[in-house]
């Protein structure tokens, strides 16, 4: 014998109740109760989150700029290009050898930009960004 439907026997005001009316396909409704216990259980499960301890916690924050979730690290605001403190980013490449293994050369062929050398990945993209707006006319 199905329950499907039938109200009978939904233990309300619980989130077992509201359980019970998601499996019956019965309408919940506030005057039941089962609304209100499925948002205290679901702010009980967000307090937990938000005051976890966990030893890996503190590593988190400082990876990811104080912030669990949200910005990455790739996202954060990084110096590149001009704003790079490692010495020597950008410069021009002109009669020396390249940099440090694992530098990157940009030049862009018809820009009024020399070619340079970049320290990484998002400072050559910065180097790029650079040479195409200065592409010669």
């Amino acid at each position: 014998m199905s329950v499907i439907g039938k109200t009978e026997g939904i233990d309300h005001g619980t989130l077992r109740g509201y359980r019970q009316h998601r499996y019956r396909k019965v309408d919940t409704t506030e005057e039941c109760g089962c609304l209100k216990a499925l948002r205290d259980e679901n702010a009980k499960k967000t307090a937990a989150r938000t005051t976890d301890s966990s030893p890996g916690r503190n590593a988190r924050q400082q990876w990811n700029g104080g912030a669990l979730r949200g910005t990455s690290r790739r996202e954060a605001n990084l110096p590149t290009g001009a704003d790079c403190p490692t010495t020597h980013c950008g410069q021009d490449a002109a009669g020396h050898s390249p940099g440090p293994r694992g530098w990157v050369r940009v030049h862009v062929a018809g820009s009024a930009e020399p070619a340079r050398d970049y320290c990484s990945g998002s400072c050559a993209t910065y180097g790029i960004a650079l040479a195409e707006l200065r592409m010669a006319a």
